[in-house]
């Protein structure tokens, strides 16, 4: 009986682990300068995007007028990206005088905001298992 219940609970474990294992190549495109970085956070749930920290970041030194990002090993479920084209490379988004950003940005979905970001229900997108892509267009 404990064999069978160890077996069980092994394969129950496995069949998690597979369903679970996601990754995500996120292309940028419309970039109006090969220089600089991409700076991208990526959040997991709506309290997190309103405030909280990213599930995982990345800086992608641009190379081109198109960026390619890779997240690894993510468990599947409901994503959304911030973004934005650091042109100078300081690892800040630049603003005016008002606050309003000087450096392209973006978010998933394409989604837009009105006086500050996009809501978590126009940008959030849905990861499943295995590989998934997105892409982002800063035009």
């Amino acid at each position: 009986m404990t064999s069978m219940m160890t077996a069980a609970l092994m394969t129950a474990l496995l069949s998690l682990g597979a369903d679970s294992d996601a990754s995500l190549t996120v292309t940028v495109e419309g970039l109006q300068t090969p220089e600089g970085a991409v700076m991208m956070a990526l959040y997991a749930d709506e309290a997190s995007w309103n405030g909280g920290d990213a599930v995982e970041g990345r800086r992608v030194v641009v190379q081109g007028l198109t960026a390619t990002v890779e997240f690894a090993s993510l468990p599947a479920g409901d994503y959304a990206i911030r973004m934005f084209h650091d042109v100078d490379g300081d690892g800040e988004l630049d603003t005016n005088l008002m606050g309003i950003p000087s450096e392209p940005f973006a978010f998933s979905n394409n989604a837009r905001g009105n006086f500050g970001p996009a809501s978590w229900a126009d940008a959030v997108f849905t990861v499943s298992p295995g590989g998934n892509a997105h892409a982002l267009d800063l035009q």
